[in-house]
């Protein structure tokens, strides 16, 4: 098998871009990811709400046209919020197995095109439609039963959870690409507008329009120098399908499976990482699936200055996460990956 780097990478800022179409978005972070480059075999785009919302499909197609390239393949993938990691992980297989030698990933999605409560319709989608979607508990109850659990389970305050958005808030200052570049403090969380008790506004991500785009390329040890990082492998697994069919609430099966593949390949444990914050719990949660924080006990350790800057522990979010970055659903994954490349070439932010 071939080795796999990640030569370029391109971002747009994730915000409100109400004048720019998803293939302008898309265009402008691909651009920034193939400037210089002499052409691209394959590129494989990822979405999550396109098709529902504006009803195009082949969207890695319409992206190729968009750039002026002729005589690419393509490949479009959605699979829900892991769309970005599922179109890596195509783009991986399509390098590391030798059919292709320089594959473009494009991740983009628009969440403000429409009125909130459209798109909020749409993202029950991400649920199963013919179960939990069908009584319409939404995301930030669910993310709230989880919380309560939480506190209630291991005596956590809510003052504590509030340390994750500030946490999240404080990266995020430094990132060029954040929809939310601005300093919260503990009190401010606690005390801004209630949408699922105990989950406050400050708990939950921002709708926000992104792109973001990954080139990836076979290469060898000679690649070290000239390639961002290498990508050794991408990881996945699936869990309980619905929020009721799982042994533990407060658990992520899927999470801790393909975590544990993942720091077996890379032979230890990570120094940063980015994980899917849609709301404080998930964050929390997140990082004891991995391992990176006792059960019970990630909470605490980010309001003690864990997994901050200079503090103990990997790095976690410098991007600032979904809730301060922001989370355009299907870019989000592809967000990760150049933020992650970026941030060990010493190239992030910036």
């Amino acid at each position: 098998m071939a080795r796999v780097y990640v030569a370029r990478v391109g971002m747009v800022r994730v915000g409100r871009h109400y004048t720019l179409s998803l293939r302008d978005l898309a265009a402008e972070a691909a651009s920034k990811a193939v400037e210089g480059v002499d052409g691209v075999d394959y590129i494989v785009a990822s979405s999550a709400l396109q098709y529902l919302q504006s009803g195009q499909l082949d969207l890695a197609g319409y992206i190729a046209g968009y750039l002026g390239l002729r005589g690419v393949g393509v490949l479009s993938v959605e699979a829900g919020e892991a769309s970005g990691l599922a179109a890596l992980k195509a783009a991986y297989s399509l390098v590391a197995s030798g059919d292709a030698s320089r594959v473009l990933v494009v991740g983009a999605d628009k969440l403000t095109d429409y009125v909130s409560s459209r798109v909020y319709r749409d993202l029950q989608g991400l649920y199963d439609t013919e179960v939990e979607a069908v009584y319409n508990i939404g995301h930030a109850a669910h993310a709230a039963i989880q919380a309560r659990l939480y506190m209630e389970e291991y005596g956590v305050s809510r003052e504590t959870l509030s340390y994750w958005p500030v946490m999240m808030h404080s990266h995020a200052k430094s990132n060029p690409y954040a929809m939310l570049r601005f300093a919260v403090d503990p009190r401010s969380v606690a005390s801004a507008m209630p949408v699922a008790d105990p989950l406050t506004l400050m708990d939950s991500f921002p709708l926000g329009d992104g792109a973001a785009a990954v080139l990836l390329v076979a290469g060898d040890d000679s690649m070290s120098g000239e390639a961002i990082a290498e990508l050794v492998g991408v990881e996945s697994s699936t869990g309980p399908y619905a929020f009721g069919h799982g042994d533990d609430p407060l658990r992520v099966p899927a999470l801790e499976a393909a975590a544990s593949r993942a720091f077996e390949r890379l032979g230890s444990r990570p120094d940063v990482v980015e994980v899917v914050d849609t709301f404080t719990i998930k964050g929390i949660l997140s990082l004891e699936a991995m391992g990176l924080a006792p059960r019970g006990r990630a909470a605490e350790m980010v309001a003690e200055g864990a997994f901050t800057i200079g503090g103990p522990g990997p790095l976690v979010n410098p991007s600032g996460g979904c809730k301060a970055r922001g989370h355009p659903v299907g870019a989000t994954g592809v967000y990760q990956a150049a933020e992650v490349a970026l941030q060990l070439s010493g190239g992030f932010p910036g």
